[in-house]
């Protein structure tokens, strides 16, 4: 199996990587994890898509979307 780890975009103070594995069938899976002001705050599993491009854009919006929920309770 094929891995890479990629950076993901977040915003707001936000950072967070996503190890991207290529599995035996050629699917992708990872598991992406975010960090606030460098604390570890979540870890989200991506499971297989069918491309490389996929998997990715599916952690970049589970990511932006954790971000959105995050801050809109920490507003309350």
């Amino acid at each position: 199996m094929d891995t890479a780890r990629l950076d993901l975009h977040i915003p707001g103070g936000w950072t967070g990587w996503f190890e991207l594995t290529r599995t035996p069938k050629g699917t992708y899976a990872g598991i992406a994890a975010l960090s606030l002001d460098g604390v570890p705050r979540c870890a989200l599993v991506i499971t297989q898509q069918l491309s490389w491009d996929s998997a990715v854009a599916r952690a970049n919006v589970r990511a932006e979307h954790f971000v959105r929920q995050w801050s809109s309770e920490r507003e309350h």
